[in-house]
C-alpha cells in the first residue's frame, strides 16, 4: 500500500507508540538503490524515520491529511491566525476558502496509486450535512477540536456546499482516469457508503 503525506499510521510491533501522522515522505537511496524514507509523529513516541520499499506500518482507513497543511505539527487554520495577526485581511479570506473547500493530498497526490486515491476519495463521502457529520468534516478541513468557536453553523454548512461540489468534480475526473480499471472501481464503490454509491451513480 502507499503511504502518503497526512496518512495516519500504526506499526504492528510497536502498538504503545500509539497513531502516527506521516510529516513528509522523500525519495533516498539505501546500498545503492533508489528508496523511500518516511517520517511519521507518533502520538506516544515523537518523530520516528522508516527507511525503504517494505514498511511495517499500517494505514488508518480513515485517516487523511490536513488540507492546507504544510506542517503537521500546526493545525490548517493556524495559517489563517498568523495571517490575521498580520492584518492581510484579503489574504484571510482567501486562505480560509482554500482550507474550507480543500480535497485531502491523500486523494490528490499523483504519486499515489489511482486505486488508493479512489479509495481515500470514496471515504470523503462518510461527512454530510448532519450536526456530527458536519462537525467532524470541520474539524477534518481545519485541525480545530471545536470548530464552532469560530464559525456558526451556517457558515460551515455553506462551505460544506462548496466543498462537496469540489469533491464530486474530483470523484469524477479520477471516475474517468479510471475507466479501464472497472473491476477495480466496481470492488471500491461496493465497499463504500451509500452516501458515495450514490454520488458514483449519478456519474454514470
Amino acid at each position: 500500500m502507499t503511504i502518503a503525506f497526512g496518512d495516519r499510521v500504526t506499526h504492528p510491533k510497536f502498538p504503545e507508540w500509539g497513531s502516527g501522522a506521516v510529516i513528509k515522505v522523500e525519495n533516498t537511496v539505501q546500498q545503492g538503490e533508489p528508496t523511500t524514507r518516511i517520517t511519521v509523529r507518533f502520538s506516544s513516541a515523537g518523530l520516528k524515520s522508516f527507511v525503504g520499499n517494505h514498511l511495517q506500518l499500517d494505514v488508518l482507513e480513515d485517516g487523511h491529511s490536513m488540507p492546507g497543511d504544510s506542517d503537521r505539527n500546526r493545525p490548517a487554520i493556524a495559517e489563517v491566525e498568523d495571517l490575521e495577526r498580520s492584518g492581510l485581511t484579503e489574504a484571510v479570506e482567501q486562505k480560509l476558502l482554500e482550507i474550507m473547500h480543500a480535497i485531502p493530498m491523500a486523494c490528490r497526490d499523483p504519486f499515489n496509486t489511482a486505486e488508493h486515491r479512489l479509495r481515500r476519495t470514496l471515504e470523503l463521502y462518510k461527512y454530510d450535512m448532519s450536526g456530527r457529520g458536519l462537525m467532524e468534516w470541520a474539524m477534518a478541513q481545519t485541525g480545530m477540536d471545536d470548530p464552532l468557536t469560530r464559525f456558526n453553523r451556517t457558515e460551515l454548512e455553506v462551505f460544506f456546499k462548496h466543498y462537496s461540489q469540489d469533491l464530486n468534480q474530483h470523484l469524477s475526473k479520477l471516475l474517468s482516469e479510471m475507466r479501464d480499471e472497472t473491476t477495480t472501481v466496481q470492488r471500491l464503490v461496493a465497499e463504500a457508503s451509500q452516501r458515495a454509491k450514490r454520488a458514483v451513480e449519478k456519474m454514470s
